[in-house]
């Protein structure tokens, strides 16, 4: 497979990892694609289920236009060095992501790789808006990525808001890579891959659902998430990730001059001590969080705003703060319920 003039190679990864049940779903999806040439990756992060054997099979089985290129990585890498195998692998000059338990539409990688090219490459980030499916491809609904990402795609945004592109959705220029290596130590790669388009050029959101997305674990983000779980688990989760891309942000690209600079690493400085301290409460004892009332308003007077000492609240008062949570999400269950039958 070579390139043809106005015709650059993109690739196409399915990175799965335990997701036999899936995965087939996934990879009929990539070889379904109309745009070529066009390389398709799949990718299995060492898992112990069949995932992997699938991926073979329909491999071997495959006699379509695409090339298709198999990798299973050993031992077991993570997501986010999974990615950046992926990358390393890759000899298309644009990337499409494609998890293993999402299904992209036919159409996905032509109509990135048509506003890919027309941009002369300038643009080097792409997403879209996703189907929400249940387990059973069962459609309800739309995703789309926060408003502030498609109005105002800039570092400052992106790091003030800690907003980014829905990850399912996403393809980008391998530049990305290229320019400032493997992802490495961050535990996300969603805001940062982001962060880097913005470094580089720009971000481009297509007004249709190119993905079907199944819903469920941290990417769904906490409009309906429990109290607990706000608290003591994935809010818990994303506060370490958003510490691990702070950190990121400053030391990767100290070096490199952007639009906002001073004020984005500033942003990052002050909010560094107030994820650490939410982090903290989250395996203190309750005895011990009401001898960090100090601490919490110390560091609130130091960031310039109230989130340490709102977090000191909510974790020295949980037994108060869970059911309040679950209330207000119940009432908006109910409400959204109501507005659906009587519309």
């Amino acid at each position: 497979m070579t390139e043809t003039t106005g015709r650059p190679l993109v690739t196409f990864a399915v990175i799965a990892y335990n997701q036999e049940r899936y995965i087939r779903e996934a990879i009929e999806g990539a070889f379904a694609q109309t745009y070529e040439p066009l390389e398709i990756i799949l990718s299995d992060d060492c898992s112990p289920d069949r995932t992997y054997e699938i991926m073979q099979e329909m491999a071997a089985a495959y006699d379509g236009p695409h090339r298709v290129v198999l990798n299973r990585n050993e031992p077991n890498l993570g997501m986010v060095p999974h990615i950046d195998r992926v990358m390393e692998i890759a000899t298309g000059g644009y990337v499409l992501i494609n998890a293993g338990d999402d299904v992209s539409l036919p159409k996905r990688a032509e109509k990135h790789a048509k506003v890919w090219i027309e941009s002369s490459r300038s643009i080097k980030l792409i997403h879209s808006i996703a189907y929400r499916v249940t387990k059973d491809r069962v459609k309800f609904g739309m995703r789309r990525p926060n408003p502030r990402i498609i109005e105002s795609p800039t570092p400052l945004t992106l790091v003030k808001y800690r907003t980014c592109a829905l990850g399912a959705t996403v393809g980008l220029d391998k530049e990305i890579f290229d320019k400032f290596g493997p992802l490495g130590g961050a535990k996300t790669e969603d805001r940062i891959m982001a962060f880097r388009a913005t470094l580089l050029g720009e971000i481009h959101f297509i007004e249709e659902p190119l993905v079907e997305y199944r819903m469920g674990g941290v990417s769904e983000g906490n409009e309906n998430m429990t109290g607990l779980s706000l608290l003591y688990g994935i809010g818990h989760t994303g506060r370490y990730w958003a510490i691990s891309n702070d950190e990121h942000i400053l030391e990767a690209y100290s070096d490199f001059e952007y639009p906002d600079k001073s004020e984005v690493e500033d942003i990052c400085r002050r909010r560094l001590p107030v994820l650490k301290f939410a982090t903290e409460l989250a395996q203190t004892s309750h005895i011990s969080r009401f001898l960090m009332a100090p601490r919490a308003l110390k560091i609130s007077m130091a960031s310039k705003n109230l989130a340490a000492l709102v977090y000191w609240v909510s974790y020295t008062f949980d037994f108060l703060y869970i059911p309040y949570v679950n209330a207000k999400n119940n009432i908006k269950i109910q409400l959204k319920r109501f507005i659906r039958a009587y519309t």
